[in-house]
C-alpha cells in the first residue's frame, strides 16, 4: 500500500526516520522522501490504514504537522508541465496556486530548481504555458513548458 505523506522537510527528514516512525505499523517495503513530501510503501493494508490514523498530524519536527493519506493515482490522462528555473523560495503550494488560476491542477511536485504540474484540460495546459512561460516568480523568470511526455498515464 503506497502512503502520500506531506509536509516533510526533505532536507532534513532522512527515509530511515520515516521508515522507522512508520515500522511500528507493519512492514515498511520502502520509503522515498522529496523535497516537501514522502512516499511510504506498506506490505500490509490493514497496517498501512493504522498508520495513517495514528499518524496524521503528528508533529514530526515541532510546528510541522505531517499529512498522511493513502495515495490517490492521478487521473489517466493528465497535461504534464514542465517549470524549470523555480526559486528554491517557491513552495508546492506557491506553485499549485499560480496554475489553478488557469484550471485544474492534479498534482504540483517542486523538486530542486524545476517541477512537475499536471492539470486536468489541455488548452488549461496549454493557456498556463502562454501566460506563465518568462513570468518572474520570487525573483527567478520561470520556463514552462509542455513535458516532453506529455499525457502521462496512471502511475507514471
Amino acid at each position: 500500500m503506497k502512503i502520500f505523506v506531506g509536509n516533510v522537510d526533505g532536507a532534513d527528514t532522512a527515509p530511515e526516520e520515516l521508515a522507522a516512525l512508520f515500522a511500528p505499523y507493519g512492514t515498511v517495503m520502502s520509503c522515498a522522501v522529496m523535497k516537501q513530501f514522502a512516499f511510504v510503501h506498506m506490505r500490509e493494508s490493514a497496517g498501512a490504514l493504522r498508520a495513517i490514523e495514528a499518524l496524521h498530524g503528528h508533529e514530526l519536527r515541532p510546528g510541522r504537522a505531517l499529512v498522511v493519506e493513502m495515495s490517490r493515482p492521478r487521473p489517466l490522462n493528465t497535461w504534464k508541465i514542465f517549470v524549470g528555473n523555480v526559486s528554491a523560495a517557491c513552495t508546492s503550494q506557491e506553485l499549485r496556486s499560480l496554475f489553478e488560476r488557469r484550471g485544474r491542477v492534479i498534482e504540483c511536485d517542486v523538486v530542486k530548481d524545476y517541477a512537475f504540474v499536471h492539470m486536468e484540460k489541455e488548452a488549461d495546459a496549454k493557456a498556463a504555458i502562454a501566460q506563465l512561460n518568462g513570468k518572474e516568480v520570487k525573483g527567478k523568470r520561470i520556463n514552462v513548458e509542455l513535458s516532453t511526455k506529455g499525457m502521462v498515464p496512471t502511475g507514471v
